[in-house]
């Protein structure tokens, strides 16, 4: 399984590819949420790393989330990230420009909140 520098790189690579996209076509919208959401995902992965943990998916991280004390303040950060994620990709709900910048607070949050461990 990755080690914790491998989802931090990971997680910088997703944030900095979902804020380079030129928001006006719809569909890097819909990329640039779906790369925070990811970035927020390797942030909780390189957490659960040092802690010798991996998620095999998604309902497996969003438990370990809900269950340790140190990630469960971020949850509804890393949930509002993963539904809007989901709405683009599986939903096609369209997703206004303005909605990136809100996101992107979002995964600063999580980044934020998480760093003291890294």
């Amino acid at each position: 399984m990755p080690k914790k520098d491998k989802h931090l790189s990971k997680a910088a690579d997703n944030e900095k590819f979902a804020l380079s996209l030129n928001l006006s076509p719809a569909v890097n919208v819909d990329w640039a949420v779906t790369a925070l959401f990811y970035a927020a995902v390797h942030y909780v992965e390189a957490y659960l790393a040092q802690k010798n943990l991996h998620s095999t998916d998604h309902r497996a991280r969003d438990s370990s989330i809900q269950r340790d004390k140190d990630l469960k303040a971020l949850y509804n950060e890393y949930v509002d990230l993963k539904n809007q994620s989901v709405n683009a990709r599986y939903y096609m709900r369209p997703i206004p420009a303005s909605e990136v910048s809100v996101l992107a607070n979002s995964l600063k949050k999580i980044q934020s909140h998480l760093s003291p461990y890294f």
